[in-house]
C-alpha cells in the first residue's frame, strides 16, 4: 500500500474530527446519520468532507446511480484513519471517560459484529435512541473471539450482538436472538458459476479461527486472493467497484442486489449455510441499563430489516447523498 499521500496528510495537520466524520461516513453514507453522531448539522458534516476532499487531492466518493462509492484511495485512507482513531483514544481518552456526564442520563456501550451490516446497525441504534431517549448508545465493531469476554470484565462493554459468538465465560450470557441463512453473492461480470478463481473480499471476522467460514474457506478457495476490509460498506462497495465474492448474512441480501447486477451463488454442500444471531451482556448487569429491552429492539430491526429500511428511508431521504458529491 503507497502511504506517500497519506505521510502527506499529517504533514498537513489532517485533525482527528476530519478522520472520524470521514469513517462515520464510509460506514453510513448519509449525512444525517452521520451528523446525528457527532452531533453537528449535516452542513457541517459535508465541510468536513470537502475539506478532506481539498486535502487529499482525491473525490473520495463517487456517485453511481445514486450510490456513493469510495475511490481506491478512500478505502485505503479509512484503513489509516481507524488505525490512527484507535491510538488516539488510547491515549487522549481517560479510562473513566464514560462517568463524564453520568447526571444527563447513561451512556450504553453496545458492541455489534459487523456482519450484521452498516445499514441494519444503523435502524438499531435509531431505534434505541427512540425508545429510551434519557439514553445515549455508543457502538463498536467487535468479533466473536475470546478477547471479548475481557472487554465485559473490564466494563468496557455493556451489551453486543455477535453473529456465531457463544463461546462466552460465565460471567457473559449468551442469549439466542435468531438464525439466519449466510448467503454468497458476487459481482463478478464472469460467466463462470464456480467459486475458485475469482477475489473474495472478506471482513477480520470471516478470517478468525473459531468463524466457521475459515475452515471452508481453507478446504475451498485456499489458493485464491482474499481481501481483507475493515467495514461491511467497503466490503459491498469494492465487491460492486471491482468484483469479487462477498459471504453475507440473508438479511443484508436485499440491500446489496437492487440493480440486478450482482447475483446470489449457489453454494456448495459443505458451505456454512446458518449463522447464528446472540445478544451477549454480563451475568450481572446493572439493573439501571435496560439490557434486555434493548435486544428486544435490535432483535426486532433484525427480524424485519425491510421495515426498519423502509422506515429509514423515509426519514432519511436520498437528497442527503446527492450534495456532498
Amino acid at each position: 500500500m503507497n502511504y506517500s499521500r497519506l505521510g502527506d496528510l499529517r504533514m498537513r495537520h489532517v485533525s482527528i474530527k476530519l478522520l472520524r466524520v470521514f469513517v462515520l461516513f464510509m460506514e453510513y453514507r448519509d449525512l444525517q446519520a452521520v451528523a446525528a453522531w457527532a452531533q453537528v448539522r449535516p452542513p457541517t458534516v459535508a465541510y468536513s468532507l470537502n475539506r478532506l476532499r481539498d486535502i487529499t487531492k482525491d473525490p473520495l466518493f463517487v456517485n453511481h446511480g445514486g450510490t456513493l462509492e469510495p475511490t481506491p484511495f478512500a478505502v485505503k485512507l479509512e484503513r489509516a484513519a481507524r488505525q490512527i482513531l484507535d491510538k488516539w483514544v488510547e491515549v487522549a481518552q481517560p479510562r473513566d471517560a464514560r462517568a463524564i456526564g453520568a447526571d444527563a442520563g447513561h451512556r450504553v456501550f453496545v458492541g455489534f459484529s459487523p456482519s450484521i451490516g452498516d445499514p441494519l446497525i444503523t435502524y438499531i441504534l435509531t431505534a434505541l435512541y427512540e425508545n429510551f431517549p434519557g439514553h445515549s448508545f455508543s457502538a463498536c465493531s467487535v468479533t466473536a473471539h475470546p478477547t471479548m469476554n475481557e472487554i465485559f470484565e473490564a466494563d468496557e462493554l455493556h451489551c453486543a450482538f455477535v453473529v456465531d459468538g457463544a463461546n462466552v465465560r460465565e460471567s457473559v450470557v449468551p442469549l439466542n436472538i435468531m438464525a439466519t441463512p449466510r448467503r454468497l453473492v458476487s459481482a463478478d461480470r464472469h460467466s463462470e458459476n464456480g467459486l475458485t478463481g475469482r477475489d473474495w473480499i472478506l471482513l477480520q471476522e470471516d478470517c478468525e479461527s473459531s468463524s466457521p467460514l475459515r475452515a471452508f474457506l481453507m478446504r475451498h478457495v485456499s489458493h485464491c486472493r482474499e481481501t481483507v476490509v475493515a467495514s461491511w460498506q467497503s466490503q459491498i462497495s469494492l465487491m460492486h467497484s471491482a468484483g469479487g465474492i462477498c459471504p453475507i448474512l440473508d438479511f443484508n441480501v436485499p440491500l446489496v442486489i437492487p440493480d440486478g447486477k450482482t447475483q446470489v451463488l449457489a453454494p456448495p454442500a459443505d458451505f456454512p449455510s446458518w449463522a447464528m444471531v446472540h445478544f451477549l451482556m454480563p451475568r450481572d448487569a446493572p439493573n439501571d441499563v435496560p439490557l434486555r429491552d434493548i435486544m428486544e429492539v435490535g432483535a426486532s430491526v433484525l427480524r424485519d430489516p425491510s421495515k426498519a429500511v423502509e422506515s429509514g428511508r423515509r426519514a432519511r431521504p436520498s437528497a442527503h447523498l446527492v450534495s456532498v458529491v
